[in-house]
């Protein structure tokens, strides 16, 4: 068995991340599914996107880039939200520095009801639950309550995020729901961790690369968990997670090679 080919945020180095450009290009691709991160608008829309606040290099708005820290996501509403393009990275800006093979085109962000519209029921969608403690994120509970209404009886949904918060109220609106807890670079011993998220009902683990070690993997597997790594992009790491359930990268084009 090979791992699915998913591409992180619809394949970030190669599409403008997180748009429905980006997700018809996986699928275009022949990816078995794609990455992405889902925000509540001021009026309680949920939409795709990954940071709090819209990035000044990568949004414009009436033809000119952003200046400074954008709006949070969480103030607007989804119809101000479509005024602002997110489908081009400044010339010369650290973020279009380091994606070289992106092409500027025009791109709006998109709510995670047209994401699910538009993705084959074969095509799996990895919903990160995007929260945390800080001010700037929408409230975990309603966030998942949001993300409820709208994945409820499809079943090629895994939801992920590193707010567990989120996660154990998808799993009491929906026991079935299926959850693979992320974590960051963990310190020390991972074993506690993966049984706390076997012991919670989850059914995956998705964790940092450089903690997806061959026993590590075994211990989660042990436990009854399936296993993704993010976000793999270079093809030495490809190869060494081979026997992963997933991996989330950036190039599913140059995972596609190796598989």
């Amino acid at each position: 068995m090979q791992p699915w080919n998913i591409a992180h945020r619809g394949g970030a180095q190669l599409m403008p991340e997180n748009t429905l450009a980006a997700f018809a290009d996986a699928l275009a691709r022949g990816c078995d599914g794609a990455e992405l991160d889902v925000q509540l608008t001021r009026d309680g829309v949920v939409v795709v996107h990954h940071d709090f606040r819209l990035k000044a290099d990568l949004t414009r708005k009436g033809g000119g880039w952003l200046t400074g820290a954008g709006p949070r996501i969480k103030d607007l509403a989804f119809e101000e939200l479509q005024h602002f393009d997110v489908g081009t990275a400044r010339p010369g800006s650290d973020y279009a520095w380091s994606h070289p093979l992106l092409k500027p085109l025009e791109a709006c962000v998109p709510s995670l009801e047209d994401v699910v519209v538009m993705a084959d029921r074969g095509f799996k969608l990895f919903v990160e639950l995007k929260c945390d403690t800080s001010e700037d994120s929408a409230d975990p509970i309603a966030l998942a309550d949001a993300v409820y209404e709208i994945c409820a009886g499809r079943d090629n949904l895994i939801f992920v995020g590193f707010d567990w918060r989120a996660l154990a109220r998808l799993k009491r609106r929906a026991p079935g729901a299926e959850c693979w807890f992320t974590t960051e670079k963990l310190w020390g011993d991972a074993r506690p961790v993966i049984e706390g998220f076997a012991e919670a009902g989850g059914e995956g683990w998705f964790p940092h690369l450089a903690d997806a070690t061959p026993d590590n993997i075994a211990h989660a597997r042990t436990c009854g968990l399936e296993v993704g790594a993010w976000t793999v992009n270079a093809p030495a790491d490809m190869r060494r997670l081979l026997a992963l359930d997933a991996i989330c990268t950036d190039r599913p084009d140059l995972l596609a090679q190796l598989l």
